[in-house]
């Protein structure tokens, strides 16, 4: 096994241990609010490589932010379907107008 296959293995370690820390936090959650959290946590396993590439071993942050890039990344996808819509509405506007 090379070396970055080694730090990927202890990075996957890490980051299931992380992981595995939010449990008691998860389990104090209503049903409704696991269900978005354990979502959360699932899309985190998207961004193993950048995690691995920070170089921490404390992996908080790196959890953190790839949470808050989740959530940006599906902020941007909601604000182009607004767009999107914005712009069929309006074309049903002047379409309705003429």
């Amino acid at each position: 096994m090379s070396e970055i296959d080694n730090g990927s293995e202890t990075t996957i370690r890490l980051l299931r241990r992380e992981l595995d820390s939010w449990r008691p936090f998860l389990e104090a959650l209503r049903q409704d609010e696991r269900f978005a959290f354990r979502s959360l946590l699932e899309k985190v396993w998207k961004y193993a490589e950048a995690i691995e590439r920070s170089g921490k071993t404390y992996l908080v942050e790196p959890f953190f932010l790839a949470i808050l890039l989740t959530q940006e990344e599906r902020i941007e996808f909601l604000e182009d379907e607004m767009a999107k819509l914005r712009s069929e509405v309006e074309a049903w506007k002047a379409k309705a107008g003429s």
